[in-house]
């Protein structure tokens, strides 16, 4: 008689870590992303009249920056409201549990 477990009783807790590490993963790595497209925007409205630099002799330039300001900061913030809503959420998991 054995006194290791039997295999088909371990596959739920590789199963659970599994689905725990590709939770995290993946907010990770969207974190990343996100955060990479926010600073890209944020890079991008401080370029001035490289962009479409003949449309309406710059009229639009300062519209142009501001919306990609707006959005790149915008981004960020969502970021770090669900990193925090990510945070807040295991925490009270956490709490209950015990």
């Amino acid at each position: 008689m054995s006194n290791y477990p039997s295999e088909p009783a371990i596959y739920p807790k590789w199963r659970a870590s599994l689905q725990i590490t590709g939770k995290i993963a993946f907010i990770v790595i969207c974190t990343g992303v996100i955060l990479t497209l926010g600073f890209w925007l944020l890079m991008m409205s401080s370029m001035g009249s490289v962009y479409l630099p003949n449309t309406c002799n710059g009229c639009l330039d300062t519209s142009i920056r501001m919306t990609l300001l707006v959005v790149g900061i915008g981004l960020w913030v969502l970021v770090a409201t669900w990193i925090i809503w990510h945070i807040l959420l295991y925490l009270y998991h956490l709490i209950k549990r015990n």
